[in-house]
């Protein structure tokens, strides 16, 4: 189905691994289309999903070949690709589903919006990671907000108008990256997550994860979001999911829908 992607599933996780290696990744218009269509049909039964690159890096960003070919196309045209990279971009942030990014080698420019995106981003040691853009007298205006959002204004504004590059270590230390491990443990970390993961609640997750877009910028005791945030506990507390939760507490039981995800 997918030309630059590869997709494995098992009834509960997807790994998706970006198949471009001859271009350490790069993203084309393709790509971007096979992208979006992957995080727009996420079938109910999914309860995590991985990314990762195919060979020894993650995601070098836009395809140079790709973008110079902006010159023979309209100025619609040109808006369009870019469309549908913050398409792309904003159906992997609304993602229902955890998203963990497993980054091997490094991400740069659009990569980082990918890594930015993720709900968790587990980096090997040696990585390295830039918001390239300006170096090719471009800029980083689509990945821009997702990033920023992660990073914070002063971090945008050293990277964004620099392009400088950085590890992995200093990718954790603004709030990119959560885990920075040797690169043959990527996928011993990832499995600790999914083991967490695997017991949580499902639907609980889901709506966590939509609370937490849903706050982000509001003011903490802003008193709508005092509302809202009483509201989804006090559906949740009484659906199902919860119920059971708490009497598998109480009963010290596994819960029903606790798995083991691989």
């Amino acid at each position: 189905m997918y030309k630059n992607l590869e997709i494995q599933k098992s009834e509960a996780v997807w790994r998706l691994q970006l198949n471009r290696p001859e271009v350490k990744n790069a993203m084309n218009a393709e790509m971007i289309s096979e992208l979006l269509s992957f995080f727009e049909n996420i079938d109910s039964k999914c309860r995590a999903i991985v990314i990762k690159g195919s060979g020894d890096f993650y995601c070098a960003g836009g395809d140079l070949n790709w973008m110079k070919s902006s010159l023979k196309k309209s100025a619609k045209e040109n808006e369009e690709d870019t469309l549908a990279l913050a398409q792309m971009l904003h159906a992997l942030d609304e993602c229902p589903v955890p998203v963990i990014s497993l980054v091997r080698g490094g991400a740069f420019g659009g990569g980082v919006g990918l890594v930015a995106g993720s709900d968790i981003v587990i980096a090997d040691e040696k990585a390295l990671f830039s918001l390239s853009e300006v170096k090719l007298g471009l800029l980083p205006a689509t990945i821009g907000p997702l990033v920023m959002r992660k990073i914070g204004m002063s971090q945008a504004r050293r990277f964004y108008l620099t392009g400088k590059r950085f590890s992995a270590l200093e990718a954790r230390s603004i709030g990119l990256v959560h885990e920075v491990v040797p690169v043959a443990s990527l996928n011993s970390v990832c499995q600790d997550y999914l083991n967490e993961l695997g017991m949580a609640g499902p639907q609980a997750v889901k709506v966590a994860k939509k609370l937490i877009r849903n706050l982000q910028g509001h003011p903490l005791w802003e008193e709508s979001v005092c509302e809202k945030t009483s509201k989804i506990l006090s559906e949740v507390r009484i659906g199902s999911e919860a119920q059971e939760g708490m009497t598998a507490f109480l009963e010290k039981r596994k819960p029903s829908w606790r798995e083991d995800l691989k």
